[in-house]
């Protein structure tokens, strides 16, 4: 074994399984709850498409009438929001490696936490939706491990830079 390949493997991150673990799970969930919600968002619009075809006039004017209905503006909150999370889980599973920007992985998962709650995406009523929190709080872990580990090493590597031994 090369000495790259063993300080490589020497140095694997101990938050990269859950981190993982919690991406996959995010991006399942995530993934499948906006399919569910295209699907309404295309049932909402069949009307519209229908209406505006009949009528001759332009699909984006009519459009613009029904997002004003607080329930149009609310399924298009939630398909922004969905959005956001399955490109920060595939974001996480890139990054499940990597030391450098955890502070800000972490921010992001706490963020899209908070976001997820006050979107009702994440109810405290249901245990069913409460659930859905595990994930990220998987992936806050993970990052937060690799984080301390990473500073552990770069202490240790300072350390052995500074006074080699004897």
């Amino acid at each position: 074994m090369t000495k790259q390949r063993e300080k490589i493997r020497g140095q694997r991150l101990i938050g990269r399984h859950p981190l993982t673990l919690g991406a996959l799970l995010l991006l399942g969930l995530s993934g499948y709850e906006l399919w569910i919600r295209l699907d309404d968002f295309w049932a909402w619009t069949a009307g519209v498409r229908h209406l505006s075809q009949r009528r001759g006039t332009p699909f984006w004017e009519d459009m613009a009438i029904i997002f004003e209905t607080p329930e149009m503006q609310r399924l298009a909150f939630q398909l922004g929001f969905l959005i956001a999370v399955v490109i920060f889980s595939v974001a996480c599973i890139i990054r499940r490696r990597r030391y450098a920007g955890f502070w800000l992985m972490i921010a992001l998962a706490v963020a899209l936490g908070a976001a997820g709650l006050s979107l009702g995406m994440y109810a405290f009523g249901g245990w069913i939706q409460l659930i859905k929190l595990l994930p990220l709080s998987m992936i806050v872990a993970g990052f937060t491990g690799n984080g301390v580990q990473g500073h552990v090493l770069k202490r240790r590597e300072r350390q052995k830079r500074i006074s080699p031994p004897a």
